[in-house]
């Protein structure tokens, strides 16, 4: 059993716990807090839950002013909206600024498949953020690597030029050919 932290923005606190209870039906053990003001969820938000679950609309706050701060604050949690009486227009709007997934409280028996859903993208945004990381990595020291290449052939290059120098001092002919014309010295 995946066990998961979700802060729950929720005026009504039957509701809240009937989120709570629809989560653990679906197989997750959770603990969760429950907020209903813009304080109180940024205090509780510097926690990193694994999951925001926010009513689209209380008398204090909103999902989409919870939205909001959520994206300004640089964590990758996702929140799904749920709500009474949301529109598809507002839904459609929530979804494009950010929101993973939006419910309607008479279908929250769906909330089990779209918590599973969220949190599998979250997991395959820290994979592909990782995979991205080594990659970078990897290409800083193949860059390294080839700076330093060119500098033992350029150093190569020089103390092959200094040899045939000293050759032609000493009259004799030069042994290494220049290097762009890939010819044999004569």
């Amino acid at each position: 059993m995946e066990s998961i932290q979700a802060l729950i923005v929720e005026d009504d606190p039957a509701d809240a716990e009937l989120i709570a209870r629809q989560i653990r039906q679906s197989g997750y053990e959770l603990a969760w807090t429950r907020v209903q003001t813009k304080a109180d969820f940024l205090a509780q938000l510097q926690r990193v839950p694994d999951i925001v679950l926010s009513d689209y609309s209380m008398p204090q706050f909103s999902g989409l002013e919870a939205l909001e701060l959520l994206r300004g604050s640089g964590f990758d949690i996702p929140l799904i909206l749920i709500s009474g009486t949301v529109g598809e227009e507002i839904a459609v709007e929530a979804m494009r600024v950010g929101a993973t997934d939006y419910l309607l409280k008479d279908r929250i028996a769906r909330l089990g498949n779209a918590v599973e859903r969220a949190l599998a993208e979250k997991r395959l945004r820290a994979e592909r953020s990782r995979a991205e990381e080594q990659i970078q990595s990897q290409l800083r020291e193949l860059q390294r690597w080839q700076a330093v290449t060119l500098d033992r052939e350029d150093r190569v290059q020089a103390l092959k030029r200094e040899v045939n120098e000293l050759l032609r001092g000493a009259g004799k002919p030069p042994r290494y050919a220049p290097p762009e014309t890939g010819e044999s010295p004569p």
